[in-house]
């Protein structure tokens, strides 16, 4: 659980999935993201993994994410990242 914010640590297989079929919908719609927020606060993990400590982030105002390039498989590129920190673990 985040202590901070009282609710279950997220799954991650979904987490990748979510991400990947974001990034995928943002680059095929050649359009920008925009969002407003108040008052809203994540926490957010510092590294990989169920442990890792997180920091909260906070946002107020208005954001607008354009994204630009080719689909390409980052489960692959996320799936490289953690094996190489578990790598240098060792």
């Amino acid at each position: 659980m985040s202590e901070s914010a009282g609710v279950p640590e997220p799954d991650f297989e979904q987490l990748h999935e979510a991400v990947e079929r974001l990034l995928d919908e943002t680059v095929d719609r050649e359009e920008a993201l925009e969002l407003s927020a108040e008052g809203l606060r994540v926490d957010v993990p510092i590294r990989f993994g169920e442990d890792a400590p997180r920091a909260r982030w906070g946002f107020d105002g208005d954001v607008t994410v354009t994204v630009e390039g080719v689909r390409g498989p980052l489960r692959e590129w996320i799936e490289l990242h953690e094996d190489r920190i578990v790598e240098s673990d060792d």
